[in-house]
């Protein structure tokens, strides 16, 4: 063959497209390849780039042979799955082939036999795409924005959380700009958005900086010993967009509006307070708020309406830092856009580091930046003052020490000698701002405003035993003439709605923290517990027996009906007094998880679609398009259109099958005694009784629908187990749903089966029910 007569009829073949053939002529080709639109480089749209331009594959006889040809030509393992119907997306530009016809053993696509590469036009609906094994990625959690949270890194079979002693600046300028969530801003330790679950991923990351996914950062093999669930790591990134007030007569007056995805959106004045506005202008370097307007004050908003309720306890810096809740029945509007007025006139105070906006360091803001307030003859006179000046209500406690910390930043105001009766700190004879001294030492303040209600014990916050902050100390309230006007203003004060004279389920066991309130008569038209009549605090003769327990309106209960055991059966949830049922349309696996885990039932084995196993359920259908993480504990935290609207019938309502629980008792001669197993890594095994005492022991007991414990015993009492400890040194406040919420160690070496904590319980409050065992489990 003349070398004239091969270069033409190479630029024929080029020009036909016939890729394969070059390759077996020995014809070196530049054929680039990529998965787009997949979170990760290992999973997407599959995209070529020929004749100058990207293009996407038609799916025509698109399997799993195909896929791993393009796995293994990017480095990325194996194939997972061969999706079709543009699953990542519908590409852009020209269809370059189709009828891909690989063997799986070929090193590159342009390999494998097909209809010749062009640019066809073709429909993009028809993209084919791949998930390989090497398949991660990274996302961040449990924030109050889409561009902060806990870091969890995904893959095909689990997710991990990275512990805080393997992340640092690089790494997290890889993050945010991976996630287009624009610059680092904080990275936080000490699990600051909660603990996650699972496993830790193995590795420290040692970024550049300049790499464009996580993944592509060098990793190193680190000791995980020393890293639990508590040391998981969290980052917030600036988001593409910045808080800000529009509007109004400058930068810190208008309309709030904050990063929505790709846009501004605004925040809905029903589910915004006065520790929500204090953090807007601290987060604008605003000063202080002077003042909440709603009803779209400075205009109506164009973006999408937040639909997050943000529990700020307004201290914090950044409104990213700020817990926040899914809010059920979300009604409002643009014209509910709230909007804020910042001021830095007259010396405003805060108070820092302490429960609330309530209680904290004092700190006094002058000359555009916060200062500290000391004063070696602080008082309650003083404490008064501050605490009126912020609307706190009156001093509980004057702190002249290092109780918060000494703050960072200038000493604006030395020894205040106060009447008690002055409406501002300034009004007091001896205020003078002395920017020079700082000889005294930093002082603080707990005001009574700062208690705050909750109701604990049952998984829902609208639901459980009556506990109240009061002196930094979480406490219950006793049953003594208590009644249903007094549970009102609880459920009020809460947003639950009104009380339910319902009796609340078994989870809610006794407290062991102090009795606060006794005696309580409330009219039911009280804003605040603490406004009704009542006895004197921590004055009672009573006993945690007689702790109140509430049910409220609002609270939303998950069960499965019909069938063989309380782990499978239609999905039912209890709101507005009545059980209804969840619609099937668009439920996925993530959706289940919560579910089973709400339910206390292990991970999900099966989903019923449409009612064909268990039947279908009457009363109202209460959810649908529930759109879950799976991270959530609940399905009220979860996503989706308001209870009670949806286009479902009966005909389609859910059914789940769960594996079972993954906590038993094992050796007593009752369901409800023996020693504690759980079921983790696909082994059961036991609990070391290092510190075990009464407060786990009533975890583990309500977990298990056993009542209340009666003990909590070590030394193998019911027989030694067998395979792994699991757990030590666990310390539960006795209020968790679940054990694994409880803060624990890794087993130390000096643990062994002769210290498995065992516990006896009350016994069911309701009938006992056989559970299943999770699949691969062995009853021994």
């Amino acid at each position: 063959m003349s070398p004239l007569w091969r270069l033409e009829c190479i630029l024929k073949v080029i020009q036909a497209g016939y890729y394969p053939f070059l390759a077996l002529i020995g014809v070196p080709q530049a054929v680039k390849l990529r998965l787009a639109n997949g979170q990760s480089r290992c999973a997407g749209r599959v995209e070529i780039h020929y004749r100058g331009q990207w293009g996407t594959v038609f799916d025509s006889d698109w399997d799993q042979r195909d896929a791993d040809v393009v796995c293994g030509e990017l480095g990325c393992g194996t194939a997972l799955s061969a999706p079709g119907g543009a699953h990542f997306g519908g590409g852009a530009g020209p269809i370059v082939t189709y009828d891909v016809q690989c063997e799986g053993t070929e090193t590159a696509l342009r390999e494998c036999p097909s209809d010749p590469w062009s640019h066809y036009g073709y429909s993009h609906s028809n993209d084919a795409g791949v998930i390989c094994s090497a398949h991660r990625f990274s996302k961040l959690v449990s924030g109050a924005f889409p561009c902060s949270g806990r870091l969890e890194i995904h893959s095909h079979t689990a997710s991990s959380t990275v512990c805080d002693r393997d992340l640092d600046w690089n790494d997290a300028r890889v993050i945010c700009a991976e996630l287009q969530c624009g610059v680092a801003v904080s990275i936080r330790s000490g699990a600051y958005f909660g603990e996650g679950t699972g496993l830790i991923w193995n590795d420290r990351f040692e970024c550049k900086g300049s790499e464009t996914s996580l993944m592509d950062c060098t990793f190193v093999p680190v000791n995980r010993s020393r890293c639990t669930h508590r040391n998981d790591v969290s980052v917030i990134c600036s988001g593409k967009h910045e808080l800000r007030l529009v509007g109004g007569k400058d930068r810190c007056s208008g309309r709030v509006e904050v990063p929505h995805g790709e846009h501004l959106g605004t925040l809905c004045d029903l589910y915004f307070d006065l520790e929500d506005a204090s953090v807007v202008c601290e987060h604008l370097q605003c000063g202080v708020v002077e003042k909440i307007l709603r009803g779209a004050a400075f205009g109506k908003g164009n973006g999408t309406i937040w639909k997050g309720n943000l529990n700020c306890r307004g201290n914090e810096s950044r409104l990213w830092e700020c817990p926040v809740s899914s809010v059920e029945e979300f009604t409002c509007s643009h014209g509910n856009d709230v909007s804020v007025i910042c001021t830095d006139e007259n010396w405003p105070l805060r108070l820092m580091n302490g429960g609330s906006r309530c209680d904290g360091r004092v700190e006094i803001y002058y000359n555009h930046s916060w200062g500290r307030v000391q004063d070696s003859l602080w008082d309650l006179n003083d404490a008064n003052v501050a605490c009126r000046q912020l609307g706190c209500g009156e001093a509980v406690t004057a702190y002249n020490n290092s109780k918060y910390g000494e703050g960072e930043g200038p000493v604006w105001v030395n020894d205040v000698q106060c009447e008690g009766n002055e409406s501002h700190l300034w009004n007091c004879s001896t205020f003078t701002l002395n920017p020079h001294r700082s000889d005294s030492i930093g002082v603080g303040v707990l005001c009574s405003e700062h208690m705050q209600l909750r109701l604990s014990g049952s998984g829902s916050r609208c639901a459980g035993r009556l506990e109240i902050y009061h002196n930094r100390t979480w406490g219950s309230v006793c049953d003594d003439s208590w009644d249903v006007s007094d549970a009102d203003v609880v459920c009020k004060d809460l947003g639950c709605g009104h009380a339910l004279r319902l009796p609340l389920p078994a989870l809610a066991g006794p407290d062991t923290q102090p009795i606060w309130l006794n005696s309580l008569e409330c009219s039911g038209s009280e804003s605040f517990l603490w406004e009704c009549p009542h006895a004197l605090w921590g004055k009672h003769d009573c006993s945690h027996k007689e702790d109140v327990k509430i049910m409220c309106s609002e609270h939303k209960e998950v069960r499965l009906v019909s069938g063989k055991h309380r782990c499978e059966g239609r999905v039912e949830v209890f709101y507005n007094e009545t059980w209804g049922t969840v619609c099937s349309e668009d439920l996925g696996g993530q959706d289940a998880t919560v579910i089973c885990k709400q339910a206390n039932c292990g991970p999900t084995v099966f989903i019923d679609y449409g009612s064909r196993r268990f039947g279908v359920g009457s009363g109202p259908i209460w959810l649908d398009n529930i759109e879950c993480l799976s991270q959530e504990l609940n399905l009220r935290q979860c996503q989706a259109d308001p209870w009670g609207q949806h286009n479902c019938t009966h005909w389609d309502d859910a059914g789940i099958v769960c594996s079972g629980q993954s906590l038993r008792l094992s050796g007593g001669t009752k369901s409800c005694s023996g020693r504690v197993e759980i079921w983790c890594n696909r082994a059961w095994g036991t609990v070391c009784d290092d510190s075990w005492d009464m407060n786990d022991a009533s975890v583990v007991c309500r977990q298990l629908g056993c009542g209340s414990a009666l003990e909590a015993t070590g030394g193998a009492a019911f027989g030694q187990g067998n395979g792994t400890i699991w757990l030590d040194e666990v310390k539960c406040t006795g209020s968790e749903s679940f054990l694994f919420d409880c803060p624990s160690a890794l087993v130390q070496s000096d643990c062994d089966h002769k210290e498995d904590a065992s516990v006896i319980c009350s016994g069911r409050e309701l009938s006992p029910t056989v559970l299943p065992t999770p699949s691969g489990m062995s009853q021994e």
